[in-house]
């Protein structure tokens, strides 16, 4: 695939907020081939269009978002504990701003560009990610935590990817996401004692919008017949589908003190969050892993060799990466099976 426009050049990377390390797993912002966006065909998805148009637009979820309701911590953590839960809300806050803005600079150009109906479609996926990440932000508040967003922006460097990489990677991004949400909303109904916080009674309905923003990607990748057949596809499908959850993986395992004051294992949750979406993912890809024993296998390796690398030095370092880079491959290479790519959305 061709690049219509170089990386753009951006100021160097500062830690600009608390908790947002400067690593793999640190939110990232990006832009796009937005000119190929503009060219998308919808002729053989109008009705899916104008369909989930016609959701967005109605707002289902705009009275399940009180602004006035307190998101005050209703229970003293420790500090360690605190530091978790924090580091949570900011990478979180950090991540849906990152959609916003890639949403709101689509629907900008694509109005530019005489593409009105798309415009709108990203313009209310914007005004969905905007809400989310103003709820984290009063979230951080409470805490007594202020992030400058848009400063924020300006500061940390820009990720371009290819259309289709984001198409993928935003598919599989609110699909994850919805299935975190949605599990953690179970998890705490079924367990109210370990739900410390007001914020997440908003999980439910913002798990919603996730679950939406995903079919609404889905109905955009068939718009390119070459993103769901082919060995282009395949490939895409491969690296997307592990890349994602071995970001996951490595989030939630390395750090997992959120998830066990949620009262959550963070390996079995991680696992049942990589099973539901790569089983909702076949309705979307051609390919999906077969996430048996071995696949886990090597997630808890790559996991183990991951934290001992952070730690290590000299000549060890070296060896640590060579395995990490080996385990990493043995899961990239892993075995899948064909999705359901042809059922309709």
């Amino acid at each position: 695939m061709t690049a219509t426009a170089p990386r753009p050049a951006t100021a160097a990377a500062t830690p600009a907020a608390p908790h947002l390390r400067e690593d793999l797993l640190t939110p990232r912002f990006y832009t796009t081939q937005i000119e190929r966006a503009a060219r998308t065909d919808l002729n053989e998805q109008r009705q899916a269009f104008d369909a989930m148009l016609g959701e967005m637009e109605a707002d289902y979820n705009r009275d399940h978002f009180d602004r006035r309701a307190p998101l005050d911590r209703l229970r003293h953590l420790s500090p360690e504990e605190k530091e978790a839960y924090e580091s949570y809300l900011v990478r979180s806050c950090v991540s849906e701003f990152s959609g916003f803005l890639l949403f709101k600079e689509l629907s900008r150009r694509l109005q530019q560009a005489g593409r009105a109906e798309l415009s709108r479609l990203f313009s209310l996926m914007a005004r969905d990610e905007a809400r989310h990440a103003g709820f984290l932000n009063r979230a951080l508040v409470a805490e007594g935590i202020t992030i400058d967003l848009p400063s924020l922006s300006g500061k940390r460097p820009i990720t371009w990817f290819p259309l289709s990489w984001v198409l993928y990677s935003v598919y599989l991004s609110e699909k994850i996401g919805y299935w975190r949400y949605i599990l953690i909303d179970r998890h705490l109904k079924a367990h109210p004692e370990s739900a410390f916080a007001p914020l997440f009674d908003f999980f439910e309905p913002w798990c919603q919008d996730e679950n939406r923003h995903g079919d609404i990607f889905n109905m955009l990748i068939r718009c390119w017949p070459g993103l769901t057949h082919g060995f282009s596809a395949n490939i895409l499908s491969r690296f997307f589908l592990w890349s994602v959850f071995l970001t996951h993986s490595l989030t939630v395992c390395e750090r997992g003190e959120f998830y066990r004051l949620l009262g959550m294992d963070p390996a079995a949750f991680d696992a049942d969050v990589m099973r539901h979406t790569n089983d909702t993912a076949r309705r979307a890809f051609p390919r999906v892993f077969r996430l048996d024993g071995e696949y886990l296998r090597l997630r808890d390796q790559i996991v183990a060799t991951f934290r001992c690398l952070r730690q290590a030095s000299g000549f060890r370092k070296l060896r640590l990466r060579l395995r990490f880079a080996g385990l990493l491959w043995s899961q990239f290479t892993q075995p899948m099976e064909p999705g359901r790519v042809d059922t309709v959305v």
